[in-house]
């Protein structure tokens, strides 16, 4: 080996030292930004927005809900009522700037013998729509269950002169059979949704917070809500349209009270959507 004693010699030791470190700096400052980059794609991958579908909140061949079109111009402000089955002999209040009319007779498959009466009530109102209960035996392909009991509750609306309704939501709730897990039977209500937007009428969700977690899990279709408040008065209701549910604000909020010794539910649309009524309700001749 020879000795790098002198100047000359120093120098180009010198010269090649810098040369590799200065190498080295690139080759770091390339790995760094390589790191980097693909933390970025990773955070923009995770937080960029995704399709309920993408998750693992429905099965694998749950429908994609459709993006409903602009609603027609339309202003609803005042109470409304809902009524089905149990109101079925009782005068339905004369009062109300819009009605929501159950389908069933409390579970999927079955009738609200008074359904074409008070279908004839709510259509006298400035707006209306329908409810369907929903449900999950636990048996069955989801994606066929909820189609089915969608095609089976317009065939009642239909049989009972009703008409074709535009806006129509699903009651989700504890006291009927969800016998699934949190997805498939969140899948079933997918699909419910998706058969309703495929015969061309809007969707929401009747339920609570706490309800729709325990029976659908972390699902967030982001339809419009309709919470149920229970017991109470229009200004205990109206707190609640700061809650939300399933992806979204609440829409409408109900709560039940008397009128003439006897419970009504009692509704109100939430102040930010007085303005947009046409995405909850669908106009009447009222």
């Amino acid at each position: 080996m020879e000795a790098l004693g002198d100047p000359h010699r120093r120098a180009v030791a010198n010269v090649g030292r810098w040369v590799g470190f200065a190498a080295a700096f690139v080759m770091l400052a390339v790995g760094v930004a390589a790191v980097v980059g693909a933390i970025f794609i990773v955070d923009h991958a995770t937080t960029g927005p995704t399709h309920p579908n993408t998750t693992n909140s429905l099965e694998p061949n749950a429908p994609v809900l459709a993006h409903p079109s602009a609603a027609a111009p339309l202003q609803i402000s005042g109470r409304g009522y809902d009524i089905s089955y149990p109101q079925c002999g009782r005068t339905p209040p004369h009062d109300g700037s819009f009605a929501i009319v159950g389908v069933n007779g409390g579970a999927p498959l079955t009738t609200n013998s008074c359904l074409p009466a008070q279908s004839d009530w709510a259509r006298t109102k400035a707006a209306h729509a329908v409810y369907m209960n929903t449900a999950y035996s636990g048996v069955g392909d989801p994606v066929a269950y909820g189609k089915r009991l969608v095609d089976d509750a317009v065939a009642r609306e239909h049989a009972a002169g009703a008409g074709s309704t535009s806006m129509w939501w699903l009651d989700v709730e504890t006291t009927n059979v969800w016998r699934g897990t949190q997805r498939e039977n969140a899948t079933v209500l997918d699909s419910m949704a998706a058969r309703i937007q495929q015969l061309g009428a809007r969707v929401g969700i009747y339920s609570t917070s706490q309800q729709w977690t325990e029976i659908t899990g972390d699902w967030a279709p982001r339809l419009p809500v309709w919470k149920a408040t229970g017991s109470g008065t229009a200004d205990s209701a109206l707190a609640a349209c700061s809650d939300q549910f399933a992806g979204s604000q609440v829409a409408i909020v109900q709560w039940v009270q008397r009128i003439g010794g006897r419970k009504f539910d009692h509704d109100l649309i939430c102040p930010a959507w007085i303005h947009r009524a046409g995405e909850l309700l669908q106009p009447g001749s009222g």
